[in-house]
């Protein structure tokens, strides 16, 4: 009987046990509970994102470099890029909401159906859909490839419920963004005031300052009005902003206009054969060498489909951010340009500053104002979103010259390095003066640095 009251005690006691341990599950406060299914959720979707391969959003990126790389004015070129990488990504995150979006609001998105076996067949047509409508829209004679690539990935898609609604959020990632781009004027060429003043920008020194209707007007400069374009990422274009260019009659700008006249001419016997191939090989328009780049890295570090096209997205949008910031700066400043400054030397006021009249960049001088530097800004953004992104500054590329220098290659062992080097470029080619390349590639660095802390964030980190 003993033996038999204490299995039976045993047994209540154990009962009440698991009574009392369900009474206290069931009472759990539910906003932990949520927390509980809400964190399950995330690592489900996050292996699930996983497994999104970057293949189609690289396919997409390559025929765009195709079709546009270094066959348009500089802005206008990293215009269509963000446009079209941005619609990409947001195509990606109303799939399955992983990081903020640009335009297409993802906080009712329902992901819940979606799964590793079915996210290839929704992501590619959304991507593939975004893709091809933003490309037809801003750059029409891109339309009869994108078209060609979009059927391609489509009909390898086999239709379902999903296929449609990855297409239908291709088609509204691309609405949204136009929409919220809606105010944008168009970047042309226009006549500008003719400046006479040692210092002012001359646009009748400029070799593109020939009358050549309808493309320019006599003395004309590009875009003149840029800065005052609404950013992607930044608040303003004079948010970066500050310190005036050096005098004329200073030290600093005395000895700046002595290095690039000796450094910067197309005859220039001081410039080293490693200084002419770092002016040729970064020549090329600063959105397509970093689109480059940010490619490479997303196949060197295996990037899944959401990372590649933030990556590409943040990379874009700091390019034409520092495109808005650094015209800003130029038509505020309105500083000529070294091949003005060098041709006009003896007749500046300034008896240091030695004269040429025949004195020749290495390559043709934009039409634009000198300071800051729009290569080194460029470079410097692009330089802070790379090391944010990877946090690091060590990278290990070899870079290929597609353009000024085929099959030149260049290797790359830091995001600095790069950003140097594209910076000095432009002294070894004669276009700026040392100030504007390192004031221009400091606040590019600030604004890279704040569009990646403040754009395309990991939802999680915002709660």
């Amino acid at each position: 009987m003993k033996t038999t009251a204490k299995i039976l005690n045993g047994l209540l006691i154990l009962f009440l046990l698991v009574s009392c341990e369900k009474d206290e599950l069931e009472s759990t406060d539910p906003n932990l509970l949520n927390s509980a299914n809400s964190e399950a959720s995330e690592n489900f979707n996050n292996g699930m994102i996983k497994s999104y391969s970057s293949d189609v959003v690289i396919q997409w990126n390559e025929l765009l470099s195709q079709s546009i790389d270094n066959r348009l004015p500089q802005p206008a070129e990293v215009k269509i890029y963000v446009m079209v990488t941005l619609a990409m990504h947001d195509a990606l995150n109303n799939v399955v909401p992983k990081y903020e979006t640009y335009a297409l609001d993802n906080s009712e998105v329902d992901a819940s159906d979606i799964t590793k076996k079915n996210i290839h067949t929704i992501a590619d047509a959304a991507v593939s859909k975004a893709a091809r409508d933003m490309m037809a829209q801003v750059f029409p004679p891109s339309t009869a490839t994108a078209d060609a690539l979009l059927n391609s990935i489509l009909s390898n898609i086999e239709d379902s419920d999903l296929k449609t609604r990855g297409i239908a959020i291709g088609q509204e990632a691309t609405a949204a963004i136009l929409q919220k781009r809606s105010g944008d004027f168009p970047l042309a060429f226009a006549g500008y005031p003719l400046y006479t003043e040692p210092g002012e920008y001359r646009s009748d020194f400029m070799p593109w300052a020939m009358a050549n209707p309808p493309v320019w007007p006599a003395n004309a400069v590009y875009a003149p009005n840029l800065g005052s374009l609404t950013p992607f990422g930044i608040e303003s274009g004079d948010q970066f902003r500050d310190q005036a260019p050096f005098p004329l009659n200073s030290a600093d700008y005395i000895k700046d206009y002595n290095e690039v006249k000796m450094l910067g001419c197309t005859s220039c016997p001081a410039r080293t054969e490693e200084q002419t191939e770092i002016g040729a090989f970064y020549i090329e328009n600063t959105s397509s060498f970093n689109n480059r780049v940010a490619r490479a890295l997303i196949v060197q570090k295996k990037l899944d489909g959401w990372e590649a096209a933030r990556l590409i997205g943040l990379i874009e949008m700091s390019q034409m951010d520092s495109y808005i910031a650094s015209f800003d700066g130029k038509y505020h400043f309105n500083l000529w340009r070294p091949i003005t400054a060098v041709r006009l030397g003896d007749s500046d006021g300034i008896d240091e500053t030695t004269g040429d009249a025949s004195w020749t960049p290495t390559f043709t001088t934009p039409p634009t104002p000198e300071y800051p530097s729009t290569h080194s800004y460029n470079g410097g953004a692009a330089a802070a979103v790379f090391r944010a992104y990877f946090n690091t500054d060590h990278c290990d590329l070899d870079l290929i010259s597609p353009y000024n220098l085929p099959g030149t290659t260049r290797h790359l062992s830091s995001f600095s390095q790069m950003a140097r080097d594209n910076a000095l470029s432009r002294i070894y080619i004669g276009y700026h003066f040392r100030n504007a390349i390192v004031v221009g590639e400091r606040q590019g660095g600030e604004l890279g640095k704040y569009v990646f802390e403040n754009n395309l964030r990991e939802i999680k980190k915002l709660k």
